[in-house]
């Protein structure tokens, strides 16, 4: 009997499908958010509103995609090292919506924060930890 040899390029095409499958975290810094455009515009608590009320549908729907998010920011943090980032908080809660900040352009976006501190930035999506989680944030 007789083996089928694949080609090479289609067995390294397979394993990469299947790494890309299996992905559940997004990097912490990604440039490409600069010229990535929004799969969605919406605001923060609708964005948590949709990850609350179905969480693995809301992932599905956004998670690494860009999505333009625009509210009102309840905290400015730096307390994890190399990280810098603003919540959106959600009324009588802890938890509400982190946006990471691409370094590049964090202290540009923190200097700058309005003094009604309304905000929007394009990010990456990456799901509910508690926060639901941005990545890579921009002002658009």
């Amino acid at each position: 009997m007789r083996l089928a040899r694949w080609p090479a390029w289609s067995t390294a095409a397979l394993a990469a499908g299947a790494v890309a499958a299996c992905v559940s975290q997004l990097p912490d810094q990604d440039l490409r958010i600069r010229t990535t455009a929004p799969s969605a515009k919406l605001s923060a608590d609708l964005l948590w509103k949709e990850f609350q009320d179905n969480a693995g549908a809301a992932r599905s729907a956004y998670f690494g995609k860009a999505v333009e998010v625009t509210g009102t920011v309840t905290k400015i943090g730096d307390d994890v090292p190399g990280q810098r980032y603003v919540v959106f908080g959600q009324s009588g809660g802890d938890r509400g919506v982190r946006a990471n900040l691409l370094d590049e352009t964090a202290g540009a976006i923190l200097t700058s924060l309005p003094e009604h501190r309304r905000l929007t930035l394009r990010c990456y999506c990456e799901g509910l930890e508690g926060d639901v989680v941005l990545k890579s944030c921009v002002k658009p």
